[in-house]
């Protein structure tokens, strides 16, 4: 393997890392919300906010991924959000 491509590997390492903890302080943040909506009797899913974040991803990508991978990936993590409000964790 060449330096470069060491070198170049290390930071996608970094980059996975910050991802992993950025997901994770994302996902306490929705359990938080799931509380506040259990405690006022509000209903987990919030089509409206989901179409809205997606919206946001597609406007605010730069590329080079492509808008449909990116909404793909962020389906993924309202899906998964949406499981833990429904369970607390």
């Amino acid at each position: 393997m060449t330096p470069e491509i060491e070198s170049l590997r290390q930071k996608l390492d970094l980059i996975e890392d910050k991802l992993i903890a950025l997901l994770n302080e994302r996902a306490e943040h929705v359990l938080e919300i799931g509380k506040i909506k259990h405690e006022k009797k509000l209903p987990v899913t919030d089509i409206k906010r989901e179409e809205e974040i997606l919206s946001r991803i597609a406007q605010k990508n730069p590329g080079p991924m492509s808008n449909e991978f990116l909404i793909d990936i962020f389906r993924k993590i309202i899906d998964e959000s949406v499981r833990m409000e429904r369970i607390g964790n």
